[in-house]
């Protein structure tokens, strides 16, 4: 059974636009990087790797019930012992202390047994990834109504959340791990609408060093290397911005066995031939 990240929606009313959720100023839980919980004062994160696992997977579908088979499915993979459900209720209820003296701040979080498993209700503003998705669908619209600098906080305050790689230090079968990456595709999405809008609101420089390290984290992604390429230029960088293209081809020929796209190769030529005739083309980059 596949577990997708909770989607952040309207608070109840159809139709309605969604609502950034206040950070908690008492308990925090955090996917976004490490896992944790915050009660305002210290951490306290379960140390066991079951714990960890098993909070892990009701804190991406809080508010969500949660079948006893995929947490048993998560927790010891194909070859479950005959006591998994047994032990499964051991640790939901070791999960339930340590909720249980976290300092109350709205409404207490909580582990409910509802058929055919389990659901941990938090509110909102107490978990990252509700932010963050709430926050990326605020800049959406914002960019939609054409308020690009009311967008453009939205999503710096939606990429300041994440601290890492999500649940970097939750090892685990393969549905986390597909969490995990659904995740990352999310953040490189967020960073890609936050510096286009950078862009084109002239901070082409200030998003230099943020495409230079999302450049070499994703080697092949030609998006975020045109976007290189264009604040390069506007930056007036344009043999560095024509190295950056020569650092993609190179490995989309030997990591791929083929060429940039047309739309890349098109934008490698209008920088080398400083054609500014060819300047709309890079709305392709940069809308």
């Amino acid at each position: 059974m596949d577990i997708m990240p909770v989607t952040a929606g309207p608070a109840g009313v159809p139709g309605a636009p969604p609502a950034d959720p206040e950070p908690a100023s008492g308990t925090r839980f955090t996917v976004l990087g490490p896992l944790e919980i915050h009660d305002g004062l210290r951490i306290r994160t379960p140390r066991a790797h079951k714990l960890r696992v098993l909070l892990a997977l009701l804190l991406v579908r809080c508010n969500t019930v949660v079948s006893t088979d995929a947490l048993i499915s998560e927790l010891w993979g194909d070859r479950p012992p005959r006591t998994a459900l047994k032990a499964l209720r051991v640790y939901v209820s070791q999960l339930r202390r340590t909720l249980s003296v976290l300092p109350p701040h709205g409404r207490r979080p909580v582990i409910v047994t509802r058929d055919p498993g389990y659901r941990l209700e938090i509110d909102d503003g107490t978990l990252d990834l509700v932010r963050f998705e709430r926050l990326c669908e605020l800049g959406r619209m914002a960019t939609d109504e054409g308020d690009l600098e009311r967008a453009l906080r939205h999503y710096r305050a939606a990429t300041g959340l994440w601290r890492g790689p999500a649940l970097v230090d939750v090892r685990s079968s393969s549905v986390l791990e597909g969490v995990a990456l659904s995740l990352e595709e999310s953040r490189i999405s967020a960073l890609e609408r936050r510096i286009r809008l950078q862009i084109r609101l002239g901070g082409h420089v200030g998003v230099i060093g943020d495409l230079r390290a999302l450049a070499t984290e994703h080697p092949l992604h030609e998006r975020v290397h045109a976007q290189l390429m264009v604040a390069l230029y506007l930056a007036g960088r344009r043999a560095d911005a024509l190295a950056a293209f020569r650092v993609l081809r190179e490995a989309c020929v030997t990591d791929l066995g083929v060429e940039p796209s047309h739309d890349l190769q098109v934008l490698h030529r209008s920088i080398l031939e400083s054609d500014e005739a060819s300047t709309p083309h890079w709305e392709t980059w940069i809308a």
